[in-house]
């Protein structure tokens, strides 16, 4: 393994077409989410992760697709597993090899950032974001596709005309059995021509950094009864909406799951509850800006 010392705070690092093999170095962490953009419309993934007790993983599987089937493999060794788009360690790690069966246009690998270092954005523009609901008619039965939604927004903003049923059949895990895949999502975007990443961010403040950079972010958060004032929901274990505002009190957002979608949650219990649930947001953009989005979720750029 190369020596992985004095690689700094990075919590998400990105290779820009790295062929069929890559390694991620980052900060040391436990967990972390791989994601990939091709257009290679059949391949598969593995990782090998370099642990910080100098031992290396077996070559996990972690995905493979066509355009029939999705399917995450949840590779497993006697101290890393995947656990459908996530990777978890007993020994933390500080780098991830990525083997694939066909060429990437893009590689990223994001970990929990520390919760300190906000920069205290208080206040940013509001983006034109376009509002669909998660519940589309056609579809009666599928009350489940907040996250194919927040995508389908996110790539109408960026100029790609997509329904959201399309995005959803897309971005379905056959072994998940579901569309919130986070990984997938962000694969879809790479598919359509976009950069999709999955990342952590600290907070809805450094959410306000993309807003201000002309990029709505889509997020995942969980509440229980009372924690979302406003909320369409009593309560969820796992949710996605998309921020297109931020000023000191409330967050402007594209709930697909609301009613009208476009609305606005208190900006402290947002804030609360997507940093509790991880920080984990798809970050889209155009290949062109991919260095700005990395900058941008490293908090390199203002």
């Amino acid at each position: 393994m190369d020596d992985l010392s004095g690689f700094g705070s990075v919590v998400l690092q990105l290779i820009e077409r790295p062929d069929q093999d890559a390694l991620l170095r980052i900060s040391p962490a436990s967990q972390a989410v791989v994601s990939w953009n091709t257009t290679a419309p059949v391949g598969a993934l593995s990782l090998i992760v370099h642990r910080g007790d100098a031992t290396t993983s077996v070559a996990l599987p972690y995905v493979r697709w066509s355009p029939d089937e999705r399917r995450s493999l949840d590779g497993a060794d006697s101290s890393t597993r995947i656990e459908v788009d996530v990777v978890r360690s007993d020994v933390p790690f500080a780098a991830i090899g990525v083997r694939s069966s066909v060429e990437l246009d893009a590689v990223a690998v994001s970990v929990p950032p520390a919760r300190d270092g906000r920069d205290g954005r208080t206040h940013t523009t509001t983006l034109d974001v376009p509002a669909l609901s998660q519940y589309v008619p056609a579809y009666p039965a599928e009350r489940g596709w907040c996250s194919a939604t927040s995508l389908a927004m996110l790539l109408r903003f960026h100029g790609v005309m997509v329904d959201v049923a399309t995005v959803a059949h897309g971005v379905y895990d056959a072994s998940y059995a579901g569309t919130g895949n986070w990984s997938f999502n962000a694969a879809y975007a790479g598919m359509v021509g976009l950069r999709g990443v999955v990342a952590h961010l600290r907070g809805i403040d450094h959410v306000a950094a993309f807003i201000d950079a002309g990029l709505p972010v889509g997020i995942s958060v969980s509440w229980s009864d009372g924690e979302l004032p406003g909320a369409p929901l009593e309560h969820s274990d796992g949710h996605l909406l998309v921020v297109r505002g931020v000023d000191g009190a409330h967050v402007a957002v594209n709930d697909p799951a609301h009613p009208s979608v476009a609305t606005r949650y208190p900006r402290a219990a947002l804030d609360a509850l997507f940093t509790a649930a991880g920080g984990v947001a798809y970050l889209i953009a155009p290949p062109k800006r991919t260095a700005e989005l990395v900058a941008l979720a490293n908090g390199g750029a203002r």
